[in-house]
C-alpha cells in the first residue's frame, strides 16, 4: 500500500496531508524550492539532498524557460485581411454552423450557438471583437470539428458567453464553451463565461491560455483541459461549483499536466482549487486559491514556487 503525501505552502509555512492511495498507483507532491531538500532526502541515493535539490531546481528553471506557445498560438491578428470572413451575429438567429477554417471575426449579439464544424485536419481562428452569445440549449460556442481552434480575443473589447440549465440532446458536451480539439484562448481583449449547467471552459484535449482576461463562472468545473492546461501571461478568474482549474486525463508526452508560468490566477471552488491527473508546475505569476476540499490536487509530482499561492 502506497502513500500519496500532499505538501502545501501557505504563507510561506508548509502543511501536510496523506492518504492513503490504491495499490500499484504513487504520487508524491513537492513544494519547489522550499520544500525540495524534503523531497529529495526522500528518494537520495548517493548524492545529497543538496545537490539533487539543486539539480532539481537548475532543471525546472530551464523547462520554466521553454515558450510552449507555437506561431500559431502567437497570431492576434489575421494573417491577411482581405480573407477573413467577418460575421455580424446581429443578422442571424439561433444555431449558426461555420465550416469553413481559416479566419473568422465575430461581433455583435446572437441569441442562439456557434457552432464549428470544420475538416478534422484544418485549423479555425475565431476572433471575438465584442460579441455577446447566450444559448437557450447547449454550448454558447461548441468546436465539434477541427485540427485546432484558436480564440482570440480582440483588443479593447469585450466579450460575453452564457448557456442555460437546459442540455437536451448536449449532454456530452457539457460546457458554454466547448471544444473537441486543442485550443488556445489569446489576445487583448476580455472574455466572461457562464456556466450554468456544468464546466465554463472544457476540451476533450489541451487548452492553452495566453494573454486576455477571463472570468468564469461554471455550475461544473471553471476550465477544464482533459489532456492538459498551459496558462503563460493571463489574468484568469475563476468561480466555480466544483474544480477550479483541472485535468483528467494522463500519458505521455505532458499529458494530463497543468502548468503555469505568468500570469495572475484567482480561484474559489467548491470541490478542489487546482486538480491535475498528472505533474503540476506553477512557476512564475500570482495564485489566490480558495477551496472547500483541496487548494492543490495532484495525481503526479507538484512543483509550486515559493509565494506563488496565498
Amino acid at each position: 500500500m502506497k502513500r500519496f503525501m500532499l505538501l502545501r505552502l501557505i504563507n510561506g509555512e508548509t502543511t501536510g496531508k496523506s492518504r492513503m492511495e490504491k495499490s500499484g498507483k504513487r504520487a508524491a507532491c513537492a513544494v519547489w524550492v522550499l520544500c525540495a531538500s524534503l523531497f529529495f532526502m526522500a528518494c537520495a541515493g548517493e548524492e545529497t539532498a543538496a545537490e539533487q535539490a539543486g539539480q532539481s531546481e537548475d532543471w525546472l528553471t530551464e523547462r520554466a524557460k521553454q515558450d510552449r506557445r507555437t506561431s500559431q498560438d502567437r497570431r492576434t491578428q489575421p494573417q491577411d485581411s482581405e480573407k477573413v470572413k467577418r460575421i455580424s451575429l446581429d443578422d442571424h438567429d439561433g444555431q449558426m454552423i461555420l465550416t469553413e477554417s481559416g479566419d473568422i471575426w465575430l461581433s455583435g449579439s446572437l441569441d442562439g450557438q456557434v457552432v464549428i464544424d470544420a475538416e478534422e485536419d484544418e485549423m479555425v481562428h475565431l476572433y471575438l471583437a465584442g460579441v455577446e452569445i447566450a444559448s437557450l440549449n447547449g454550448p454558447a460556442i461548441h468546436i465539434q470539428e477541427a485540427a485546432k481552434t484558436i480564440v482570440t480575443l480582440v483588443s479593447d473589447t469585450e466579450n460575453v458567453l452564457s448557456d442555460s440549465p437546459d442540455y437536451t440532446g448536449w449532454e456530452e458536451t457539457p460546457a458554454c464553451l466547448y471544444s473537441a480539439c486543442d485550443l488556445t484562448i489569446n489576445g487583448g481583449g476580455a472574455l466572461q463565461v457562464y456556466g450554468y449547467y456544468a464546466d465554463g471552459i472544457r476540451s476533450k484535449d489541451r487548452i492553452k491560455l495566453l494573454d486576455g482576461t477571463l472570468a468564469v463562472h461554471a455550475k461544473g468545473d471553471g476550465i477544464r483541459g482533459n489532456d492538459g492546461v498551459y496558462m503563460q501571461e493571463a489574468f484568469v478568474d475563476i468561480e466555480s461549483e466544483k474544480n477550479g482549474l483541472r485535468t483528467v486525463n494522463q500519458g505521455a508526452g505532458d499529458r494530463g499536466v497543468i502548468e503555469v508560468n505568468g500570469g495572475t490566477l484567482s480561484v474559489v471552488a467548491g470541490k478542489n482549487g487546482i486538480c491535475a491527473a498528472s505533474d503540476l508546475y506553477l512557476y512564475r505569476g500570482k495564485g489566490s486559491v480558495k477551496a472547500v476540499e483541496e487548494m492543490v490536487r495532484t495525481e503526479g509530482t507538484a512543483y509550486i514556487a515559493e509565494n506563488f499561492i496565498k
